[in-house]
């Protein structure tokens, strides 16, 4: 995506593309306060709330976002959550906000804070938070009116931002009310700064008791109303909707102690809940997250979609976290130096055209000018991930450990059966003893998954992959940060580097091969002819990645697959959604699994993920997101295609 094209005048933003103002010239925060929170009836309304959700079409500036989030944090209860939903198509650059964030010095620390997390131009959702995560921006880069289908759940007030409706009809339109009204709760409200009898009416059609009432300073009218009766929509995908479960303890137990199951542990606890994490190993991240180095980049095709999508978006909000961690860690485990994606001239082209890049976020570098960004000279063409870098997974997982404290517990327990009854699970070891029970449990040990009953179908196994430790050359000692290709390479550290990695689905033994060391040595020496030596005695680690049939990360709620057969086994007939009910899941249970070789880029975003469902709160990804990570995408699709 680009970034919108504004226009300072005497340090007053204007919009060139809808030759309009962005707010009040005299005063944007009074107007603000006056159009959105006051006509909201804010902050009355999150008066002992411990949740509040607000849903805004025009993030524009963010000057909106900023009053509401300072609003906040001086009136609402300390233990209670603010989701801010922002929708926009346009986004407008750091540089833009920061001159903006100029102009009121009592916000500037509030925008310094926005500005640190900022994320990058990029088609879909994005989660930020702020204050401790009392703040959470829910930032949807994209069309209105596909936004608003990506959003799924009900606000409790909406500000209506954006131009003028006869500079900019898109924002305004009877498809946008619908929507809009479909994403509130009964009770909820809207504000305006705009009364155009069109907008009037639009929002009466769709179900809001519309009222006109004074404007801010010289304007006439503008609009606020609420909502009291929700109409019947029909759910087009009924199987993905996601069930809404309420538990009695705040208590959940994980099964798995890599960065899946720890990521989870951190998003539940953050919200107050207690963690056991339960593994077969003595310590945790003893499988594929205990690697010495991890690479994280996104994974893009040539064409946007989803998968880049959330790759892309799932990486950005890494980031984000990963230095959040490390400006507390004791010891240094994430190395931001950039990292690069070595291919083919035409293909890192069609990714660059495609997805509309801009240089602060990925960039691409032709081969005569590799050494600057790498430290060496490659023989091919190079997008440079800016803010991409590489991780210490071992450390990583033990600052994750400690940022959890004592609200978590580790026991080691080898896990061979869950049972269900009356409303409570059982963990069941190998030596068929109850270990405990609990309302919610979340599955996060990698292919073992599969070995759970509810599990059984998931198509989700172990992918063997070999990791070589290399001594540097004079060549190699030179790379400042990771290099991505058929294989890739780090940069030296601790006195080696870590090359890899092999990719085995077939292979099944924990043992070294030099075979694999060989791969992985020629498959980076193909970049720069004897970059390592592969003369002398290598080491390494083997480790097996969980991988899917389709190759995407399994993340939500378990469906029940016998309950699934039965209620959409006519599914390959073609009968419209509007015919079935929504899909049967079992009641607190979830899982986070298949997130192969680019799980460091997406387990934080899952665990956030889990998280929201297992609160019930609003989801961190777009809707779409959500049915695409979907564990029941496996049974449906097959009963769409050959029925039960």
């Amino acid at each position: 995506m680009k970034y919108a094209q504004i226009e300072w005048n005497n340090g007053k933003p204007y919009s060139a593309e809808f030759q309009d103002v962005f707010f009040s010239e005299d005063d944007g925060v009074g107007e603000t306060r006056y159009v959105f929170l006051q006509q909201n009836q804010l902050p009355q309304r999150w008066q002992g709330q411990s949740r509040f959700v607000i849903a805004e079409t025009g993030f524009g500036l963010g000057l909106n976002f900023i009053v509401t989030l300072k609003t906040w944090l001086e009136t609402a209860a300390a233990d209670a959550c603010l989701h801010y939903i922002s929708i926009e198509n346009a986004p407008v650059s750091s540089a833009d906000i920061r001159r903006l964030a100029e102009r009121w010095p009592e916000l500037q620390s509030c925008y310094a804070e926005l500005l640190r997390q900022y994320p990058p131009p990029q088609p879909g959702m994005h989660l930020v938070e702020f204050a401790g995560g009392r703040i959470k921006l829910h930032l949807l880069f994209d069309d209105v009116d596909q936004a608003l289908q990506k959003i799924d759940c009900q606000a409790d007030a909406w500000y209506l931002d954006g131009f003028a409706p006869s500079r900019n009809p898109t924002m305004w339109n009877a498809s946008v009310f619908e929507r809009v009204a479909r994403c509130t709760r009964v009770g909820g409200t809207f504000a305006t700064y705009t009364a155009a009898g069109a907008v009037r009416r639009g929002l009466a059609d769709a179900g809001f008791v519309v009222r006109k009432v004074q404007g801010y300073r010289g304007k006439r009218e503008m609009l606020n109303g609420a909502i009291f009766d929700k109409r019947c929509y029909i759910d087009e995908q009924p199987w993905y909707r996601l069930p809404d479960f309420h538990y009695r303890q705040k208590r959940v137990a994980i099964v798995g102690a890599g960065l899946a199951g720890l990521t989870a542990a951190w998003a539940l606890i953050k919200r107050g809940w207690e963690v056991i994490l339960l593994d077969k190993g003595a310590n945790i991240a003893e499988g594929a997250s205990g690697n010495p180095a991890g690479l994280l980049m996104p994974r893009l095709s040539q064409q946007p979609g989803r998968d880049a999508c959330f790759y892309i978006n799932a990486c950005a909000h890494a980031v984000r976290c990963l230095d959040d961690l490390e400006a507390t860690a004791v010891q240094r485990f994430w190395s931001k130096t950039g990292a690069v994606l070595v291919d083919k001239a035409d293909r890192l082209q069609c990714m660059c055209s495609a997805h509309g890049f801009t240089e602060d976020f990925i960039r691409y570098v032709e081969r005569d000018a590799t050494r600057q960004v790498t430290g060496i000279a490659l023989n091919s063409d190079v997008l440079f991930f800016v803010d991409a870098g590489w991780v210490d997974m071992k450390l990583l997982c033990a600052t994750i450990l400690k940022k959890c404290g004592h609200a978590l517990s580790y026991r080691q327990c080898a896990v061979s059966e869950l049972r269900f009854d009356h409303g409570q699970w059982t963990i069941i070891d190998d030596d068929n003893d109850a270990v405990l029970t609990a309302e919610c449990v979340i599955v996060a040990n990698a292919a073992g998954a599969g070995q759970f009953a509810q599990l059984r179908w998931l198509p989700v196994g172990p992918v063997r992959g070999q990791l070589t430790f290399a001594l540097p050359t004079m060549t190699s000692s030179k790379i400042r940060c990771p290099i991505s290709a058929e294989r890739y390479i780090t940069p030296a550290v601790r006195g080696r580097h870590v090359v890899g990695a092999s990719y085995d689905p077939e292979a099944r033994s924990p043992h070294l091969s030099n075979c694999d060391h060989r791969s992985n040595i020629d498959g980076i020496n193909r970049l720069v002819p004897s970059l390592v030596d592969s003369c002398t005695e290598l080491s390494g680690r083997v480790a097996f990645r969980a991988v899917s049939r389709d190759r995407v990360p399994v993340v939500g709620c378990v469906p029940d697959h016998a309950a699934f057969e039965s209620q959409y086994h006519d599914l390959h007939h073609g009968r419209p959604a509007k015919g079935y009910t929504a899909g049967a899941y079992w009641p607190g249970l979830y899982v986070s699994t298949a997130h192969g070789s680019r799980g460091l880029a997406s387990c934080f975003i899952s665990g956030e993920s889990i998280a929201a469902m297992v609160c019930s709160e609003p989801m961190p990804v777009a809707k779409d997101i959500v049915d695409y990570l979907s564990p029941a995408r496996f049974i449906i699709r097959r009963l769409k295609r050959r029925g039960g």
